[in-house]
């Protein structure tokens, strides 16, 4: 969420309060936003902003090849449902998802550098783009993303 989300929405539900306490009274209108302040600038990072970098989704297919595709096939990643199901959501809930429970015959046997490297290879794969730097394997900056697959922001 961007940083002025939820200070308006703060605002909002004073104002509704006040408004259901005050009688007959009409309510308020709430007040808009600081015209100054870019709130899209301040928006949380996400896989659109290319997260990632060619070498390291090179090396998730490579991973991918070698392991993943014994079970699943490519297009098992670009498919609408498994869009729609991690759309919006952290990178680290996908990531985590992968690491807990792939391969199926050896779950938790990736490293956290294959696990991320494979995680960037889906990106590729669902045409995000890529960037200058990788996508590094610790919880907190792999945190600090959320998916969109979309490969601009609105």
């Amino acid at each position: 969420m961007a940083k002025y989300t939820r200070p308006l929405i703060a605002m909002f539900t004073l104002a509704l309060v006040a408004a259901c306490s005050s009688g007959n009274q009409p309510p308020a209108e709430l007040p808009a936003p600081p015209a100054d302040v870019p709130i899209e600038a301040d928006a949380d990072p996400t896989t659109a902003d290319g997260i990632f970098t060619v070498a390291q989704a090179e090396r998730g297919e490579a991973l991918f090849r070698s392991t993943c595709s014994e079970c699943h096939d490519s297009a098992d990643w670009t498919e609408t449902g498994f869009k729609g199901r991690w759309e919006e959501q952290s990178v680290y809930q996908l990531w985590y998802y992968v690491n807990e429970r792939m391969p199926y015959d050896d779950p938790w046997s990736l490293s956290r550098q294959q696990t991320t490297d494979v995680l960037t290879y889906i990106f590729q794969l669902n045409g995000l783009p890529t960037g200058e730097t990788e996508l590094a394997t610790d919880d907190d900056s792999i945190d600090d993303y959320w998916i969109a697959w979309g490969s601009s922001r609105p």
